[in-house]
C-alpha cells in the first residue's frame, strides 16, 4: 500500500515535471518565434557541462540550415572578425567571472557566403544557490543595415566637414537668440583676419555701420531668409572689406539659429569703380578725340581755300607751312593713340635688358630734329653699374614723353638759359629716374590732373593731351611709382622708380 503511495506521488511529480517542461519549451518556442521576426539568434552556454545551443534563427543570421552539423562554440570563435576576436571573447568570458556588469557588445560576424555581418550581442547569467554562474544565455542581433547607415551618416558628415572648412565662402553658424557665433570657417575667419583664438564674437562685431545690422536683421526677420545682402566689414586687423551675406533662419527642437554665408567682394567692388572710371574715360575719349581730330581738319580745308584764290608766292608758302603744321598735329595725335592702344593690349612686360645710355641719347636726338635746342644745356648721368631688365617698349614711353614735355615747355626767351638734368641710377632692386628742368613748371591747382586723359597743363600746349596719361599706365603696369614736384615759373622735377626684373641666374 505505501508502494502503490509512493508510486503514486512519483507518478505526480512526473507529470508536474513535463507540463512544466512543456511549458517551458512552449515559451522557449514563442520566444524563439519572436526572436526570428525581430532577426535575432538565441545562444545558450551550461558552463557546467560545456554544453552549447543556438536556435535556427542564429544559423540562419549567418546563411547555414538550421540542420547543418558544426561544432556550435568553435562556430562561433572561429567566425568571429580577426579585429574583434579578442574583445569578444574577453569581454564574455569577463562577463562570466564578474569583471563585467553588463555584456551588451558589437563584433562582426563571417557569413557562410564570405563577407560579414555586424551583430549586436547581450547575455544573461544563470547562478547557482551558492551564487556561481551555471550558465550564460543571450542574443544576437544583425545590425548590418544600421551599422551601413551609421557609416553613411559619418561619411556625409565629414564629407559636411570637408565641405565646411575647405569652402571658398565664408561660413558661420549664428545662435538667433543672443547673435552669438557657434561656428565659423577658416575662409571666414580669414575674411575677418580673425585668429583662432579670438574666434569668440557676435555676428554684428564685423559689421562697420551699424545701421546695416538693423536692416539685415529685419529683412531677414521679415523673410526668414536673405540673400546678397551687401555689407562693408571692419576686419580684425582694422583693414576694411566688402561682403555679400545671404542667410537662412532654421529651426530645431533644441534652439534656433541662422546658418550665414558670406564672400569677400572687396575686388568686385573695385572693379566696378575701375569700369565707371573706364567707361567714363571712354566718353570722355571718344568726345576729344572727335575734337581734336576735326580741329586740324577743318584749318587743313580752311588753309586749302584761301591757297586755291592766293597768287602771291610769299603768302603761299606761308600757307603750306600751316598746313604742314596742322598735318604734323594731327599725326602725333594719331601716333599718341597708337601708343595708347598698343600698351592697353600688352598685359605682359616684355622684360629685356635695358642699356639706360643709349636709350637716353637716342630720346635726345630724336627731339632736336623735332624742336629747337637754342640756350638749351642738357646734362645726362648715367650710373649703371648693376645690370636692368624692364620692359623695353614701356621705359622708352616714359623717356620719350618726359624729355619732350621738358623740351616742349623750357622758358622761351632770348637771353634766359635752359637746363634738362637727366639722373639715372640703377641697383639690384630699382632703376631710379630722375627728370628735372627750370622750364615754365605747373602751377599748383593744376599738377594732380597731368595724368588725366586729355588734359593739357598748358594753355601753349599743341600736344594731343594724352601723353602724361599714357605714362601714367606704362607706370601701373611696370608697378613702378612716379613723383612730380612743380613751382610755376621754377621747373618740374619727375621721380621714377622702377623694379627691376634682373634674376641673376639671366645673367652671364
Amino acid at each position: 500500500m505505501n508502494i502503490s503511495k509512493e508510486n503514486i506521488s512519483l507518478e505526480k511529480e512526473n507529470l508536474q515535471l513535463k507540463d512544466e517542461l512543456a511549458a517551458v519549451k512552449k515559451k522557449l518556442a514563442q520566444y524563439q518565434y519572436a526572436a526570428a521576426g525581430a532577426n535575432e539568434g538565441l545562444w545558450d552556454r551550461n558552463l557546467i557541462t560545456g554544453e552549447v545551443f543556438i536556435s535556427p534563427p542564429w544559423l540562419t543570421m549567418l546563411g547555414y540550415r538550421h540542420d547543418e552539423i558544426i561544432e556550435q562554440l568553435e562556430l562561433w570563435e572561429n567566425l568571429l572578425h580577426p579585429e574583434d576576436k579578442a574583445n569578444a571573447i574577453n569581454s564574455l568570458e569577463d562577463f562570466i567571472s564578474g569583471k563585467r556588469d553588463e555584456y551588451n557588445i558589437q563584433f562582426r560576424l563571417k557569413h557562410k557566403k564570405g563577407h560579414y555581418i555586424w551583430v549586436q550581442s547581450t547575455a544573461q547569467l544563470t547562478l547557482d544557490n551558492d551564487g556561481q554562474p551555471i550558465r550564460v544565455s543571450g542574443s544576437h542581433r544583425d545590425i548590418t543595415d544600421k551599422k551601413r547607415s551609421e557609416e553613411i551618416i559619418k561619411t556625409s558628415e565629414q564629407k559636411y566637414k570637408h565641405f565646411f572648412q575647405n569652402s571658398l565662402i565664408g561660413i558661420m553658424r549664428v545662435r538667433k537668440s543672443d547673435l552669438e557665433v557657434i561656428e565659423i570657417n577658416q575662409k571666414g575667419l580669414n575674411i575677418l583676419a580673425l585668429s583662432e583664438k579670438k574666434r569668440h564674437m557676435k555676428m554684428t562685431d564685423p559689421f562697420k555701420d551699424k545701421g546695416d545690422v538693423n536692416k539685415f536683421l529685419e529683412q531677414l526677420s521679415d523673410r526668414e531668409s536673405i540673400e546678397e545682402f551687401e555689407a562693408k566689414f571692419e576686419r580684425w586687423d582694422e583693414s576694411e572689406t566688402w561682403v555679400s551675406i545671404s542667410a537662412l533662419e532654421i529651426e530645431s527642437e533644441e534652439t534656433a539659429y541662422y546658418d550665414i554665408i558670406f564672400r569677400d567682394i572687396s575686388e568686385f567692388k573695385e572693379n566696378l569703380v575701375e569700369l565707371q572710371r573706364l567707361n567714363f574715360e571712354l566718353d570722355n575719349f571718344v568726345y576729344h578725340a572727335s575734337h581734336d581730330i576735326r580741329s586740324p581738319l577743318r584749318s587743313l580745308m580752311g588753309l586749302i581755300d584761301i591757297l586755291k584764290t592766293e597768287n602771291r608766292p610769299g603768302e603761299i608758302r606761308k600757307i603750306i607751312d600751316m598746313i604742314t603744321g596742322s598735318i604734323n598735329r594731327l599725326d602725333k595725335f594719331v601716333v599718341d593713340l597708337l601708343a595708347m592702344s598698343r600698351d592697353n593690349r600688352l598685359e605682359e612686360p616684355d622684360t629685356v635688358p635695358i642699356n639706360f645710355m643709349v636709350e637716353v641719347n637716342n630720346s635726345i636726338t630724336n627731339f632736336h630734329h623735332v624742336y629747337t635746342t637754342k640756350n638749351l644745356e642738357i646734362r645726362t648721368k648715367i650710373i649703371q653699374w648693376y645690370p636692368f631688365y624692364s620692359d623695353l617698349t614701356k621705359i622708352r614711353i616714359i623717356l620719350n614723353n618726359l624729355i619732350s614735355n621738358s623740351i616742349k615747355y623750357r622758358k622761351n626767351l632770348e637771353n634766359e638759359f635752359s637746363f634738362i638734368n637727366i639722373t639715372i641710377e640703377t641697383s639690384e632692386k630699382e632703376a631710379e629716374i630722375i627728370i628735372e628742368d627750370n622750364g615754365e613748371g605747373i602751377p599748383k591747382d593744376k599738377l594732380q590732373k597731368i595724368f588725366d586723359m586729355f588734359y593739357r597743363a598748358s594753355e601753349n600746349s599743341e600736344g594731343s593731351g594724352l601723353g602724361m596719361y599714357i605714362v601714367k599706365n606704362v607706370i601701373k603696369k611696370l608697378n613702378a611709382k612716379i613723383d612730380v614736384q612743380s613751382s610755376e615759373g621754377q621747373g618740374t622735377k619727375f621721380i621714377i622708380n622702377v623694379p627691376n626684373s634682373f634674376k641673376k641666374k639671366d645673367f652671364k
